[in-house]
C-alpha cells in the first residue's frame, strides 16, 4: 500500500464516536506555544507551493500565486486540525488552488484543483512536470432566474450572496454514500476581477466541512453587447464524490477518485517532502 493511499485512508476514516471530553485550560505559556506552532506550519505550507511554477496556455503565460492562504482550515470529520487553501491567478481571475496539509501519520499533502477553463502547467526542479491538465477545470454557464447585476460590487455581492444560498451540496467518503451535508461558508473566500473586458466582477464561494472547502463554487458578471448576465460553475476540492442541487434538483456531481491520481486530470494529489 502507497504511503498516498495510507493518507487518504486516514484523511477519509470519519472518528469514532466518543464522548467529548472537557476541554482542558491552557496555560499562557502553551497558548504561546501553540501560538509560535501554527506561525511556524503556517510559513512551511506558505514556502512549499514556491518549489512550482505555473503557466497556462501554448504561450505559457505565467500564473501568480497569492503570497496569503484564502483561509485557514480544520476538519473535524477527517481529523486534520490545520490546513491552508492557496490560489493561483491569470489576470486575476482564479486559476487553480492548492490545499496544503499534514495528516496524522506527518505526511504532508499538495491537493490541487484545476478552476481555468484550459490548459495549463505546473513545473519544479528546472522544468519537471509535476501537474499538466489537459481539460478545463471547470466549465462557466449562464445561470437561468439570475437577477440582472446591480450597478456595483455592495449590489452584485448581495446577489451572489443569495444565489449561492440556492444551491445545497454533499460529499461520500470512500464512496460509501455517507453523504455528508456541507456547510456554506457565509462569505466569499476570494474575490475578483479581470483585465478581461467581458468579466466585471466574480466571487469564489465554498462549501465546507468545518471550514475545510469541499467544493467551490465560482459565480461571475459577465458584460457581452452591453448587456450583463451571471455565470456560474463549480469545482471540487476533494477526492471523495461530492453533489450539488439547486432547489433540491441535482445539477452537478463529480465521482469519487482514488490514488494513483492522474497528473493529466483537473484534481490531482502529491506527496510533499519538506525541503525538496
Amino acid at each position: 500500500m502507497s504511503s498516498l493511499l495510507l493518507a487518504l485512508m486516514l484523511i477519509g476514516a470519519p472518528p469514532a464516536e466518543t464522548k467529548a471530553a472537557p476541554p482542558a485550560t491552557q496555560s499562557p505559556a502553551d497558548k504561546e506555544e501553540e501560538k509560535a506552532a501554527l506561525a511556524e506550519r503556517l510559513e512551511l505550507m506558505k514556502n512549499s507551493l514556491k518549489i512550482y511554477e505555473f503557466r497556462a496556455g501554448d504561450d505559457g503565460q505565467p500564473m501568480k500565486l497569492q503570497p496569503e492562504p484564502l483561509l485557514r482550515w480544520n476538519n473535524p470529520v477527517s481529523g486534520v486540525r490545520d490546513g491552508a487553501v492557496f490560489l493561483w491567478t491569470l489576470g486575476g481571475r482564479p486559476y487553480a488552488a492548492a490545499q496544503v496539509f499534514q495528516i496524522k501519520n506527518g505526511l504532508w499533502l499538495h491537493e490541487f484543483q484545476s478552476l481555468a477553463p484550459g490548459r495549463f502547467q505546473a513545473t519544479m526542479g528546472g522544468g519537471r512536470s509535476v501537474w499538466a491538465p489537459t481539460r478545463a477545470g471547470i466549465e462557466m454557464k449562464p445561470l437561468d432566474g439570475a437577477p440582472v447585476p446591480g450597478k456595483n460590487e455592495r449590489q452584485r455581492l448581495t446577489q451572489m450572496r443569495a444565489i449561492v444560498r440556492e444551491y445545497a451540496a454533499i460529499d461520500d467518503f470512500e464512496d460509501t454514500k455517507s453523504r455528508w451535508e456541507l456547510r456554506l461558508l457565509s462569505e466569499p473566500i476570494y474575490r475578483y476581477t479581470a483585465t478581461d473586458a467581458g468579466l466585471v466582477d466574480g466571487a469564489l464561494f465554498a462549501f465546507a466541512h468545518g471550514t475545510d472547502p469541499e467544493v467551490f463554487v465560482l459565480i461571475e458578471a459577465h458584460k457581452k453587447d452591453q448587456a450583463m448576465e451571471y455565470q456560474i460553475g463549480l469545482a471540487p476540492m476533494t477526492a471523495y464524490a461530492v453533489e450539488v442541487s439547486r432547489m433540491d434538483k441535482v445539477v452537478w456531481s463529480a465521482p469519487y477518485r482514488k490514488p494513483p491520481f492522474d497528473p493529466r486530470e483537473p484534481f490531482f494529489i502529491r506527496e510533499y517532502q519538506p525541503g525538496e
